[in-house]
């Protein structure tokens, strides 16, 4: 809890020096215009500077925000599902692969990528994946389960034997448990 407290400071204050750094024109025609308050100096135009600089601080600010996060932050976001997505895929695919050699499933990690195995397997960079295998009650056979999270993103994705892809809800508490089990497992 703390760190994440900790986390959000961080990133709070780095948005503090942004807004800073994009509104210091406006600052200063506020210090402007406080001064002139002050020495009761003629200021006919000095509202008309605050307001107008102001407004153009307010423009920029717009479009750098939606410039990162457009270009950015999405994009990174985007990245990241594929990355884990990939990888369990391919997990998937190994682990088939290897039943149909060998008439059985074989466990992996927790590992974090990058990582490659003699099986086919390919675990990209930040990506940590952990496959166990084990005895399906229904079907009466071998089966395999896997989990993989991006270590810097919040999804968490699960496959098994069916191949089905499902995507674990945050709320849960499997969400939990499974992340924090691969993130501390591979520090």
């Amino acid at each position: 809890m703390l760190h994440h407290i900790i986390g959000y400071g961080i990133i709070a204050l780095v948005y503090l020096c942004f807004i800073i750094v994009i509104f210091a024109p406006t600052i200063y025609a506020a210090w402007l215009y406080f001064v002139a308050r002050k020495l009761r100096v003629k200021r006919k135009n000095i509202t008309k500077l605050l307001a107008y600089v102001f407004a153009i601080n307010l423009i920029i600010a717009y479009f750098l925000v939606h410039f990162a996060f457009d270009y950015f932050v999405g994009k990174k976001t985007a990245e990241r599902e594929n990355s884990v997505t990939f990888t369990i895929t391919n997990a998937a695919a190994s682990q088939q692969k290897y039943f149909a050699k060998y008439g059985r499933y074989y466990p992996v990690g927790p590992v974090r990528g990058p990582y490659k195995d003699e099986y086919g397997l390919n675990v990209e960079k930040d990506v940590v994946l952990y496959v166990a295998p084990n005895w399906d009650k229904d079907s009466q056979r071998e089966s395999f389960h896997a989990y993989a999270i991006h270590s810097w993103g919040d999804t968490t994705l699960e496959i098994s034997n069916g191949g089905k892809l499902k995507k674990l809800s945050p709320d849960s508490e499997e969400f939990v448990s499974i992340r924090a089990k691969l993130l501390n497992s591979t520090k």
